[in-house]
């Protein structure tokens, strides 16, 4: 007995020593071999990328060194630390070091300081006023980082900036200026062939696409992102991809898939050390299973969920969600509170108020009181989200939606005439309730069921009519390309934004010959094939990076950026030998079907969508007069590629 007990107190007396000697010594090592001028701050990002927690430890190491650095390399440090807590989630740190940095550039001339420190610090702010819910602020400070590298002729800070910018509008459901400023970066970025940059652009891309309802190619794209985030080895852009993809996956109703990459999402942040970070697991852990209708172990992710620190739009839709289930719980007075929690959280974000995320909330209202067996309550909000949803859908859109709101209006009718008969019925029941329980209890089950069908089908009606909108605000229907508005426009912003890009943009207007003749001799219906087939033919001659729109008839405008020696002719006469070699058919008959193509390409004179488009229509009229399958190039006078002549 006694010997066991020395040899415990000798091995309490060992690891006392050990321990003294760790906490003097080890310390005293690190410090030694973490030196300031071990780490090149200006190019460290990519250590933050590799492995995030041990570049941060590392940046946290030389922390005490601070004092004695220069002013710019103090402004580093905080950069790369602000990177590092931005993407571990340590939302006080990061807001904190911001601050810092903020405060330090403002207190230094900023001629003095490499224009990237400026830039990288505007870009971070934008970033965290977006994180705030400060859409409008956000969107300034994005527009501000991004004239500070143009002017500098940083493309690399210019493509993030307009990445941020594009994320933010989509949030505030500005869709089509989020497309075509994101189309605009993916340009720049192919350019440079940045993987990276291509890749949380493509990450962008999907959450763009996901709010507009279009799934299937959210998920694409968020594969993308996740396939080169994996390839990278950036362990916390895999993470945003797999959350995407999960959330994705949420508003698609494929709720095991959204569980199982939850679940990934889960195991890849634990390697983060920050247990804030949960709260985006089990914010979409919680709104899949409430949506799945597993409310009971829903309410208990939802509750943990919002006791973490978190964004609060996302607290919003937990409240959201938690007031849903309470209601099949029957816990009315609870469901109340949680839809007025969310009320207040997003009347006080000026930018969501009047967007579907705020309409909602004024559906679910409606249900709580139709569950209180408040009518009256719950018929004038459900009036009152059908006219906001459709004054939003309205503002989305190009063109009135007559035949929806003919139809919502008739639906309302038929809820006041089904509310105005309940009210008759009720006061007869007064009279004998008792003999009467049944009937009232039967009713009440058929307005119900009524009830909530009408829910659904006006919401499934909102649904398709917005997704409807969406696309045909850019998209032409016959062939799914671009349409005439958005070819111009985006053909504008190309012209006016790419400063290092806009002298080798080319037009090539492509026009199919004797349409007219084919439609009269075969039929529109056999017209409308060849179309299509001539757009699919473009389509696949042309880089993934072009962009081609049907402008009229048989009218098709091709935009080509980043174009050396005479790659324009070259793609020309490639789209006529294609269409040539097609082989079209109409009722078992061979059908010879050309283009011609004319070409203008941007120079000094050429400034605007309208003189460019202009120049090419000259060309494609020369192409036309000596035939067909021809081709011709604008440049002041029209030269064809087989006969360098000068046309008068």
């Amino acid at each position: 007995m006694i010997q066991s007990l020395f040899k415990i107190f000798y091995q309490y007396i060992y690891c006392l020593i050990i321990s003294i000697f760790l906490y003097l010594f080890v310390p005293l090592a690190i410090a030694e071999e973490i030196n300031i001028n071990d780490i090149s701050l200006t190019d460290y990002n990519e250590q933050i990328y590799v492995q995030p927690y041990e570049a941060y430890q590392d940046l946290l190491a030389i922390a005490p060194q601070f004092d004695e650095m220069s002013h710019e390399d103090k402004l580093w440090w905080l950069i790369r630390k602000i990177e590092a807590e931005h993407l571990l989630f340590f939302y006080d740190d990061f807001k904190q070091s911001l601050h810092s940095a903020e405060e330090l550039l403002s207190s230094m001339p900023q001629q003095d300081l490499p224009a990237e420190i400026t830039i990288t610090i505007n870009l971070f702010s934008g970033i965290f006023k977006q994180k705030e819910s400060l859409y409008t602020q956000a969107i300034t400070t994005l527009e501000l980082a991004l004239k500070q590298a143009k002017e500098n002729n940083n493309i690399r800070l210019a493509i993030r900036a307009k990445q941020e910018l594009a994320y933010t509008l989509s949030l505030t459901e500005h869709f089509e200026s989020s497309l075509a400023d994101l189309q605009l970066a993916y340009i720049d970025a192919f350019a440079l062939k940045n993987d990276f940059l291509i890749a949380t652009i493509n990450e962008v891309y999907g959450a763009i696409y996901g709010y507009m309802h279009d799934y299937e190619k959210s998920i694409n794209y968020y594969e993308k992102a996740l396939a080169s985030y994996l390839i990278l080895g950036y362990p916390t852009y895999t993470a945003e991809a797999l959350n995407g993809l999960a959330a994705t996956y949420r508003y698609w109703n494929k709720y095991e898939l959204a569980v199982e990459h939850y679940e990934r999402y889960r195991e890849v942040v634990l390697g983060f050390n920050n247990p804030q970070i949960i709260f985006f697991a089990d914010y979409g852990l919680g709104m899949t299973l409430a949506e799945q209708g597993e409310c009971k172990r829903a309410l208990v992710v939802i509750e943990r969920a919002l006791v973490l620190k978190g964004h609060d739009d996302y607290k919003a839709e937990l409240y959201k969600r938690k007031a849903e289930c309470l209601i099949a719980f029957s816990k009315l007075a609870e469901a109340e509170i949680a839809v007025n929690k969310a009320n207040s959280i997003l009347e006080s974000i000026p930018e969501l108020v009047g967007t579907r995320w705020q309409n909602e909330v004024i559906l679910i209202a409606a249900k709580v009181a139709y569950a209180q067996n408040n009518l009256q309550k719950a018929y004038q909000l459900l009036d009152q989200y059908h006219q906001a949803n459709t004054a939003l859908v309205l503002a989305n859109s190009s063109e009135r939606l007559a035949k929806l709101k003919s139809t919502l209006e008739l639906e309302r009718q038929g809820v006041e005439s089904a509310l105005l008969q309940q009210r008759a019925k009720v006061l007869e029941l007064q009279v004998n309730q008792q003999m009467q329980r049944n009937e009232l209890q039967t009713y009440i089950i058929f307005f119900s069921v009524v009830f909530l069908l009408l829910i659904i089908v006006v919401l499934f009606l909102q649904q398709r009519s917005a997704k409807k909108i969406n696309a045909l605000s850019v998209i032409e229907p016959l062939t799914g390309l671009f349409n005439r508005r958005y070819s111009f426009s985006y053909l504008d912003k190309l012209l006016t934004s790419s400063q290092w890009n806009k002298n080798h943009v080319a037009v090539l207007l492509v026009d199919i010959a004797d349409l007219k003749s084919i439609n009269m001799l075969y039929g529109e219906a056999f017209g409308d094939t060849v179309i299509k087939s001539v757009a699919t033919i473009i389509q696949n001659t042309l880089r993934g990076e072009d962009v081609v729109g049907r402008i009229s008839g048989g009218e098709f405008l091709c935009i080509l950026s980043r174009l050396g020696g005479e790659q324009e002719i070259q793609v020309s006469e490639r789209i006529v030998d294609n269409v040539a070699k097609q082989d079209f058919r109409c009722n078992a008959k061979s059908i010879d079907v050309a283009v011609n193509i004319g070409i203008a390409i941007r120079n000094a004179e050429t400034h605007d969508s309208v003189t460019l488009y202009s120049q090419a229509d000259e060309a494609l009229v020369e192409a036309k007069k000596l035939g067909t399958g021809q081709v011709f190039r604008y440049r002041r006078y029209l030269v064809h590629p087989q006969h360098e002549h000068e046309m008068s």
